[in-house]
């Protein structure tokens, strides 16, 4: 996938949701002190209004305070890099259920307890959230 140069954007990741219309997937988390930094690739089976079909959402999490920041989101139609955006000022407690409260629980799990073969990038990931859309729904898995 075409991105902008930020590092750790795009690499080996593991899905952590699939839904019908969207599947996420996140980066290995790295150590920032006592804060942890990963990447979440969401991938929508339909694009939303502004034509983007994927999202990735840099996160900034507290394992301790159980709280997380969105560093910045970038969008993505295709291949093809849209915009980014900055994300919030100040980490806060993720609503459960939300990418971030489920982003979270993943990074500051232990590695073995990950339930997922991970892929080797953002591209493998779509073929991969591609095939989970065209399987029947039931079908899918959490």
């Amino acid at each position: 996938m075409a991105q902008d140069t930020t590092a750790g954007l795009d690499g080996p990741m593991r899905q952590v949701f699939a839904a019908p219309a969207v599947a996420g997937y996140m980066t290995a988390p790295t150590d920032d002190g006592a804060l942890k930094r990963t990447w979440t690739w969401l991938f929508l089976k339909d694009a939303i209004p502004s034509g983007a079909d994927t999202l990735a959402l840099e996160w900034e999490i507290d394992c301790t305070a159980r709280t997380a920041r969105t560093v910045r989101t970038v969008l993505y139609t295709g291949a093809t890099h849209m915009k980014t955006d900055g994300g919030a000022a100040e980490r806060s407690a993720p609503p459960a259920g939300s990418p971030g409260a489920i982003t979270l629980e993943a990074a500051c799990a232990p590695a073995e307890r990950a339930r997922t073969t991970p892929v080797a990038n953002a591209a493998a990931a779509r073929t991969a959230a591609n095939a989970l859309f065209a399987a029947p729904a039931q079908n899918a898995r959490r």
